[in-house]
């Protein structure tokens, strides 16, 4: 009788969390209800006719996860319950979840897990989220094919040989071309060390072809990183890997560590070469802020007056005339506005005294073609000193 009162005990204490959870975020939804929309300054109003912005709101200890468009805002913490547990999809795993429900089934939201043609779609995983056992040498990686004309899917499974130092794995693009599945993806040692690798993927043998490290950090650096700049959200294939490799020293005056080598590599996944890629001094301390895009290298340097896009051509080998574009001061001279470049378009979200604008600039010419306000609906139950940290921008054109 005893076991029957613990379980019944424990099934009181699961169901008055979760619902205590649940009334709570009622609670504090309807006391510090936020709502926001896009409304349009000058433009073409079709360039966020299916703009999302993915955002956190902070005011006070007030914090939301929102989705802001055109039409307003959704407050993702006031779906249900079981929607506020487990996390929303993004827009495009959405989009494969309504196309593709039963291949969906039991997959992972990270788009660098994916590939996708307008013949397959094709997921890879490390079983186990990645995490290796302990003692294990091998890790299954495991790649699901779905062919959309016939709906039909194949999987397979490979043992992938690990070293008994690994901790886990992390995916962070897909590539695949002429029979072969490249994965990029970092190791994470348990020392402290990381490793970037490629595994080349035969999907006719089903078999691993070839397990690449392209960076390595050992674990006599204890402070190191090794850092990826290709958008992860991208499911077509990628030409260039854009990485660096940074180890640092002792603590300087001002409390950051001081760098002791800092390399920046790019990878030819055509080719399989790698180069490392210097850039001029007076762009350097700006390296941590690069982007790329397509067979182009963009590093942004912000200003008073607005922003200076420096692009350099990766097939040409050359830098080419800057971009520029002109904007007001931030509110806080510490903040760097957020900037996403998709598409061949730049979007640049900026904190103006009186809230947030929005960009959206032709990338080759610097052109404007939309500019607008995040305004909110609700300014009664907005604190003056809130903030929107813009996570990411989904755009279906």
């Amino acid at each position: 009788m005893k076991k029957y009162w613990q379980t019944i005990l424990i099934a009181v204490i699961v169901v008055g969390t979760i619902g205590s959870y649940y009334f709570l975020q009622v609670a504090m939804a309807s006391n510090n209800d936020v709502s926001f929309k896009i409304e349009t300054i000058s433009g073409n109003k079709d360039e966020i006719k299916n703009l999302t912005l993915q955002t956190t709101y902070q005011s006070g200890v007030n914090h939301r996860w929102l989705y802001i468009s055109k039409d307003g805002s959704t407050i993702l913490n006031k779906s249900s319950l079981i929607g506020s547990l487990k996390g929303t999809n993004k827009p495009i795993i959405q989009k494969f979840v309504d196309q593709h429900r039963h291949f969906m089934r039991g997959k992972e939201s990270n788009l660098s897990q994916y590939f996708e043609d307008k013949e397959r779609l094709i997921y890879t995983a490390f079983q186990n989220n990645g995490q290796k056992e302990i003692g294990d040498n091998f890790l299954p990686l495991q790649i699901d094919i779905l062919y959309k004309k016939t709906n039909d899917n194949s999987f397979f499974e490979i043992d992938t040989p690990v070293q008994s130092s690994i901790d886990w794995i992390k995916i962070n693009d897909v590539y695949v071309a002429h029979g072969k599945i490249k994965i990029l993806a970092t190791n994470y040692l348990y020392n402290g060390g990381e490793e970037l690798h490629i595994y080349t993927v035969d999907e006719n043998k089903k078999e691993l072809e070839k397990d690449a490290i392209i960076a390595k950090l050992t674990s006599e650096e204890i402070v190191n990183a090794i850092r990826v700049f290709n958008a992860n959200d991208t499911i077509q294939n990628q030409e260039y890997y854009l990485y660096m490799v940074e180890k640092f020293g002792k603590h300087k005056e001002n409390g950051e560590r001081e760098i002791t080598s800092s390399q920046i590599y790019l990878y030819n996944n055509v080719t399989n070469e790698r180069e490392e890629w210097i850039i001029p001094d007076e762009l350097k301390p700006y390296r941590k802020s690069m982007v790329i895009h397509g067979t182009n290298i963009f590093i942004p340097v912000y200003s008073a007056n607005g922003l200076k896009l420096s692009r350099y051509s990766i097939e040409k080998k050359q830098w080419e005339e800057p971009v520029m574009i002109n904007y007001e001061r931030t509110a806080r001279d510490n903040e760097i506005p957020f900037l996403q470049i998709t598409d061949s378009k730049l979007y640049l979200v900026n904190r103006m005294t009186d809230g947030y604008t929005l960009f959206i600039n032709e990338l080759r010419t610097g052109e404007s073609l939309y500019e607008g306000k995040i305004v909110n609906d609700k300014k009664e139950n907005q604190n003056p000193d809130y903030s929107l940290n813009i996570e990411q921008i989904n755009s279906n054109q």
